[in-house]
């Protein structure tokens, strides 16, 4: 057997290993105490059940009763698009289904304003008090920020308990802001990943309840059959836009070494989710999913056994090389909206939802820098 046979056979093993998880679910392997979960409405979840038409399914708990149910309607397109409005629970929020989801361009020239929020986990409310106070969207949620991009460093997924929320709201707002000239941006990060290769150690109890009781893998809600999986394989890695860059994690020295493009590391990312468990090209797999990966690095802020702190001079090299003046990341925690050396880093992952924190983002507005809040005005920073 050769060596390349070897690797198609024994990478899947690796990575799965690698990950702390199985891509294969046992719902009976799995103990749940049901009435530790609170009642909950999990949805909707979309997924292709023919070329023209979903089946839209929500997963209901009552804690009371200790019952489950699933609630499915089933919708077809009708001009390439499908409209429903939620038929559970209090949902009432319009779901526009484009038919067509494919990947943009990493590279973006705008004239309008930009904000930038970090690692959402999960925290709908936290989010939308933000975007509703910084006139984003409106009291409906809707998008009224004109030309603006709103930039979101990747993180959506694990720990919070309205994750779903938040999925179908940037799912609506990226529709919504191209109509008008903006753009919404979620950049794939870590937990992203995450949720799409079985890995669910920060997966919170009420979604591996919602999966036991359908029979899934939490990742199977957002399978390659699924909308919202089809939608998140198809978010960036990297962007830039103007002269600033925007990334999960980092871009380590040893990933800017590779001299890949924006547009290559963007396809490379999509390559290794979409065939993690059977790559034919497996050298850049320590880049793409491990400690140095864009979602993983966090060189820009610490030091850890495999790597020491960035250097200011590592740091321009890497804003030479893809013609930026900033770069703008999340995934590290800090305590505020956080410009470091000489204003050509700038940290975003503020703990949102986290009382010891204040919730905040980045607008850049007139090449000014602010701090933004949901309850304050904002804070100039530069």
């Amino acid at each position: 057997m050769t060596r390349n046979s070897i690797l198609k056979y024994i990478l899947p093993l690796l990575l799965l290993y690698s990950l702390k998880t199985s891509a294969y679910f046992d719902p009976d392997s799995i103990n749940f105490d049901s009435l530790r979960v609170a009642s909950y409405v999990e949805g909707p979840h979309i997924k292709y059940y023919t070329p023209n038409k979903v089946e839209a399914f929500y997963i209901k708990y009552d804690s009371i009763k200790n019952r489950t149910k699933v609630i499915r309607k089933y919708f077809r397109y009708k001009n390439d698009t499908i409209r429903f409005n939620g038929f559970v629970g209090n949902d009432s929020s319009e779901y526009v289904i484009p038919r067509i989801i494919k990947p943009e361009s990493g590279l973006i020239e705008s004239n309008g304003k930009l904000a930038v929020f970090g690692d959402i986990h999960g925290q709908f409310d936290s989010m939308t008090k933000m975007l509703r106070y910084n006139n984003i969207i409106d009291k409906k949620n809707n998008w009224i920020w004109g030309d603006g991009q709103v930039v979101f460093t990747g993180d959506v997924f694990d720990r919070g308990d309205k994750v779903t929320e938040c999925l179908w709201l940037l799912f609506k707002l990226d529709i919504q802001a191209k109509k008008v000239g903006g753009n919404v941006h979620l950049l794939l990060g870590n937990h992203e990943i995450m949720a799409l290769l079985f890995d669910n150690r920060y997966v919170i109890e009420k979604y591996l309840h919602a999966a036991h009781a359908y029979k899934y893998h939490y990742s199977h809600f957002f399978g390659k059959h699924t909308i919202l999986g089809k939608w998140l394989r198809a978010r960036n890695t990297l962007i830039r836009i103007n002269k600033l860059l925007f990334v999960h994690a980092g871009i380590s020295p040893k990933l800017i070494e590779k001299k890949m493009s924006i547009k290559r590391i963007n396809q490379g990312m999509r390559y290794h989710i979409n065939n993690y468990t059977q790559l034919e090209d497996t050298t850049m797999v320590d880049l793409f999913l491990y400690s140095e990966s864009p979602l993983w690095y966090r060189g820009y802020l610490s030091k850890t056994e495999k790597y020491a702190r960035i250097s200011l001079r590592e740091v321009i090299q890497t804003l030479d090389f893809y013609k930026a003046d900033v770069i703008i990341f999340g995934h590290t925690p800090v305590a505020k909206v956080y410009p470091f050396y000489s204003f050509k880093l700038i940290a975003m992952d503020v703990p949102i939802g986290d009382p010891k924190f204040i919730d905040q983002g980045l607008l850049i507005e007139n090449k000014m820098y602010y701090r933004i809040f949901a309850n304050k005005e904002k804070e100039r920073i530069k």
